[in-house]
Parts: C-alpha cells; structure tokens; sequence
C-alpha cells in the first residue's frame, strides 16, 4: 500500500494543522532544594525553560490539559543539615526558604500550576503514599535488592551521615584538597571508596566518624536495561545529543578485561554477536552489546577461552534508601530491617512531579483520579528540564522505575521527554560565593533593577542547551538595547501610527505578499524549535521578523499624509498582522510585557493561542493607547 504523497504546506493554517498535539501535557524542572535562595543557576536551567514550554503547550492544547508543577526538593540530609547548622527546625527553616522562593518565581512570572514542596503539608500525605506504593510494588517485581555496606556514623550526634556531610583529605596523593567529600574530590575529580578518605571529619559536630555497617534497599536497573535501551533509541534524533550519548552509551550492556587478551579476543569476535570494543584506563578493554542476552552470551565465550570478564554494571545498582530521618519511610511490611529508613532524595524527588499534579488537580476542584489522564495516557507528554549533570537519574533511574512498577493492575506512566542544560558561567567564571561572582534572582531584579522579563529574554538567547554559556553583563546590556529600542519600535510605530492617522481602528487594507510570506517561514521554525526548546537561533529569527515593521514603516510610510494612501493602509494592516504573530511568539518569553501589549491591541488573553498565528486583526479594530513596553536603556536606538 503506497504511502500518501506529502503535500508542502502553502500558509499557516496548513502548518499549524500538521502539527502533532498530546491530549495533555506535564511540564516540570529540576526541583531546587529548601537550603537557599533561587541564583541565576536554577532561573537559567530549570525554572524560565520550563515556562516556556508550559505557556507553549498552553497555547498549543489548552491550559485546562497542561499542569506547570514542581515545588522544593526538601528531604534528605541537604535540608536537615542547613537546618541543623542554623540551630531551628527543619519545618521552619523548609518555609523561610520556601517562602522567599515563591516570592522570586512569582516576580519572574513563573506560571506554575503549583510550586509546593515534598514536605509542605498540603503535598506530603499524598507524597508519602505516591512513593510508599512506588517502593512496595518494585520491592514486589523483584526491583529491589537489600545489601548491607558501609556508611560513616557520627558518634558524638548518634547518627550516619551523607556523603557531604564528611570531609577531608583527598587520597589522591597528587591532590592536595583537604576538604574533599566521602567518596569524591570536586577538586581533582577522584571517585573512591568512603574507607580511603584521609583525616575524615563530620561536618555536622567536627567528630571524627566512624564506618559502620547498615542495610539498605537498592535499585537493580541492570534488569530492565533492554526495556531501557529500547525506549532511549526511540529518542535517538528527539533529545538534545549530549543527553541521547551519555544514556545511550551508559545503558547498553558491557564488561572489561585485561588487554593482554586482546588477541585472543580478536581471534573469536566474529563469532561473538554484535558488539562494540574501546580501550579502557588500566590496560582494559571494554566490549560492549546491544541487549543482556548478547551480553550472556559473549561474556560466556570469552570466560569459556579463559578470559576472566568484569561487568560494568556500575552504573546499575543503586541505593534508594538512606538512614535519615527526615524523608518519606519505607513501608513496613517490605523488611523488618527497613524500620527507620527513608526514601533517598534522588527518588522521592523524581517521583514528586506525579505527588504535585494530585494535589493540583485537588486545589482546582478537578477529579482526583483526572492525574492518570496527564501521567498514563499514552498519548500524553511529559517534558523535564534540569541540569547535564543529572540526566543519569531523570532517565535511567527514573526510566527503571516507570517500567519497574509495571503490574497487571495498572496502567503504564508515560515516559519522560528530557532537555537538559550546561553550567551558566557568571563573567566568564564559575558561580562561586566565596569569590562574590554570584547572583540570586532577586539581585538582579531587586538591588540592581533589571525588569524580569530582561532576564527571561537574555537567558533564553544563551547556547545552554549545548555547552555551558556565560551570563556577561555586557553582553546583556546590548540586548537589553535591543529591546528598548528595534523591539519597542516595532511596538510602538503601528500603534502611534494608528491614532495619529487613522482614527484609532486597524485600516481597511490587504496583506502584502512579504509579510504573508515571512509569516510562514517563522511560524514553521516557531513550531518546530519550541518543541525541541530550543531557543537561541530561534529568537534571532523573531527578532529579523519584528524588523519587518520598521522597516515597512520606512517603505509604505503609514505615518505620512503624504504617501499614497492605499500603499499606507495596507503597511499599517500588514504591520499589525506581524505585530499580532509577535507578541503570540513572543508571550512564553516576555509574558508580562506581552501583556501589556495585548492589551493596547485591545485583545482578549484567549488570543494567546497557537491557532490565531497568522490571523489578522480585522479592518475597524478599535486599538487602545500605547503604554510603557521594554524599560528604556540609556544608548538604545530604533535600528
């Protein structure tokens, strides 16, 4: 049967019909843990591109089938240790900072649906048993595992603690840090077991900890990785590279041995199943299969030849259970062992996202059981943004999870979509505190005046997505020149325009052929960069757009009298038709400011819709007055 015949689309009504739209839509962030204020970290990575995509698929399928959630990742030791250093509470001191949290993203125009916490009162009844009975049931599918390890005890507080709650000296002997953690050196970059660390130090009480044995449950993904594999391939040319690459590579079964069998190993790889081999540090040799039974069967072979194999399955096995009492706790009918142990934050926040949906839904007044409709439906989305350095537990923890509660009695959670991002640099520099090249939200607003929409804008236009990008003050006050003066421009012109010529109504003229045209081209690249998030080249796309006005402005002169009056009438009809297509482009980025727009064009908020692109404002629109746009900046000029 032959596949029918793709017929190009011809203007935007025909492009915005090929466009595939979920029945609903979760969009969610790296949750930012209750230790400290919102910095431009957390705005750039995982707070503004999310509401972006949120106010996207609003526009796209109807904000009655998308739910914005997220709220502060308060348990594990990160909360109760900053609580324990300032001496109150850690209900006290989650809500100071809860509270000052919400005062930021409100004042960015973060659209959350809720931004709640693990803890609040209003999320942990329904948390503590979203995440007991995700723990019951992969305890039950044979997911999880109890093994008894070594972990550091505090004797003077009598408790265990986290592994940033003990530091001292590196035992690389080429690493001079003395303040390196239990089982990793930020400073060099070694990974070693938590015994080899030298001079340790609680950093809770000083004491010297001591290791002592505790049971715990963990996670075995190596059981699912070829349900995992297949889903990640799936995604092959969807996910940003960087995160399709380290999944991919991670996920795909393999082990090592010794390179002094590397010949005999060349000698039977044709018979092996399909593999990929690398060279390793330590004189190692990695091979590496698409599927577990390949996998078997090759490490076979080769044990069978003598050649002693070691799975790298690392990456495979881990705890989800920590001895801190501040968290959501085991069910007690799984291990009596179990009793006093808590959900590791790592999964407790990864399961969040469906606890916060529930609760939203319940403040809404909606069905209860409606949260099954944005979380089971296959034809649902669920987008998560969040930093690099965490893919590995929002995709394969939390992939492993998804299919490791899978039961006869229920119904599968749709998987993830990830976007991730790079470290924002701060003037070339990493963000440190201690050095003062650091900056919270509110600073930037607050102490140095910025309109939060400046912010939103000139953080969209950074290459995060692909490498870690710099947040150069220079570099921003050029395109807050921009916005002040091209962008408000375009703005204010037709709009001047009209009231000064035209009696206030949109004139009675037709489409020029270019704006018909230009349209098209950039409502087919808006589609299709905002379902990736990718925002960079886009925006400078929008903004060549926006220069349309100005410079029909100078072509048709719909201000002057002394312009043929038809060629002016239909400058300033194609100009508010470009205007229109902007501020709807523009209204996930600069929401506040597009707003303000809006309501000079005398619209109503339900023109924010992805359907009204290419829609003109009809001849005899009555048009409000112009008001107060992008801040003024001193330097800033039309062109």
């Amino acid at each position: 049967m032959n596949k029918p015949q793709y017929t190009p689309p011809t203007d935007v009504k025909s492009v915005l019909n090929l466009l595939k739209r979920p029945k609903t839509a979760i969009v969610t962030g790296g949750m930012p843990y209750a230790n400290g204020p919102l910095h431009l970290g957390h705005m750039a990575g995982a707070i503004i591109p999310p509401d972006i995509m949120a106010r996207y698929m609003r526009m796209l399928i109807g904000k009655q089938n998308v739910l914005f959630v997220s709220g502060n990742d308060d348990h594990g030791s990160t909360s109760e240790a900053s609580a324990f250093k300032a001496g109150i509470p850690v209900r006290e001191f989650i809500d100071q900072i809860h509270d000052k949290q919400v005062q930021t993203v409100t004042r960015y125009s973060i659209s959350y649906d809720i931004f709640s916490g693990t803890s609040q009162p209003d999320c942990y009844p329904t948390h503590k048993e979203v995440c007991q009975d995700f723990m019951q049931r992969l305890w039950d599918n044979k997911m999880l595992e109890k093994k008894i390890t070594k972990q550091w005890y505090d004797p003077k507080i009598s408790r265990f603690l986290q592994d940033r709650n003990v530091t001292g000296k590196c035992p690389n002997p080429n690493c001079a840090n003395t303040s390196a953690y239990s089982d990793s050196c930020e400073v060099c970059g070694t990974q070693y077991d938590p015994s080899e660390l030298i001079n340790p130090k609680s950093s809770l009480s000083d004491a010297t900890p001591e290791l002592r044995d505790t049971a715990h449950l963990w996670l075995d993904m190596w059981k699912v990785s070829d349900q995992l594999t297949d889903w990640i391939k799936t995604k092959q040319n969807k996910w940003r590279k960087g995160v399709f690459n380290e999944v991919f590579e991670t996920v795909q079964p393999a082990f090592q041995f010794d390179n002094t069998h590397e010949p005999a190993f060349k000698e039977m790889r044709t018979t092996l199943p399909k593999h990929k081999s690398r060279y390793a540090p330590g004189k190692k040799v990695v091979v590496q299969f698409e599927n577990l039974n390949d996998y078997a069967t090759g490490k076979k072979a080769l044990e069978d030849k003598g050649i002693a194999c070691e799975a790298l399955d690392g990456w495979a096995h881990r705890s989800i259970t920590r001895d801190v009492t501040w968290g959501i706790p085991v069910p007690e009918g799984i291990d009596p062992e179990m009793k006093g142990k808590t959900l590791y934050v790592w999964p407790d926040s990864l399961i969040a996202p469906i606890s916060f949906t529930r609760v939203a839904l319940a403040k809404q007044g909606r069905d209860p059981k409606e949260w099954e409709r944005f979380w089971k439906d296959p034809e649902a989305r669920i987008f998560q943004f969040l930093g690099q350095d965490n893919v590995y537990f929002y995709v394969l923890m939390q992939g492993a999870m998804w299919i490791g509660v899978r039961g006869s009695d229920t119904q599968d959670y749709t998987m993830t979509d990830v976007y991730s991002v790079f470290h924002l640099m701060v003037n070339g520099e990493k963000m440190s505190k201690s050095t003062g090249n650091y900056y919270t939200g509110d600073q930037l607003t607050e102490e140095m005046g910025y309109h939060p929409d400046q912010l939103r804008y000139f953080l969209s236009t950074l290459s995060l997505a692909e490498k870690q990008s710099n947040f150069d003050f220079e570099t921003f006050k050029e395109r807050n020149k921009f916005l002040a003066g091209p962008l408000n421009a375009a703005i204010e012109k037709p709009i001047a325009a009209v009231h000064s010529k035209f009696g206030g109504v949109v004139p009675n003229g037709k489409l020029l052929e270019k704006a018909e045209k230009e349209t098209m081209k950039i409502v087919q690249m808006y589609v299709k960069n905002m379902e990736k998030a990718d925002h960079i080249t886009l925006l400078g796309q929008i903004e060549n757009y926006a220069r349309l006005i100005n410079s029909f402005f100078v072509q048709y002169k719909p201000h002057d009298d002394r312009h043929d009056e038809t060629e002016r009438a239909d400058g300033l009809y194609s100009c508010f038709y470009i205007l229109k297509n902007l501020m709807i482009m523009l209204h996930p980025f600069v929401p506040e400011t597009m707003d303000k727009v809006r309501v000079s064009l005398n619209l109503p908020e339900s023109i924010f819709s992805i359907d009204e692109l290419g829609q003109a404002i009809p001849a005899g629109h009555a048009i409000g007055q112009k008001g107060q746009y992008f801040p003024a900046v001193e330097g800033s000029s039309e062109e």
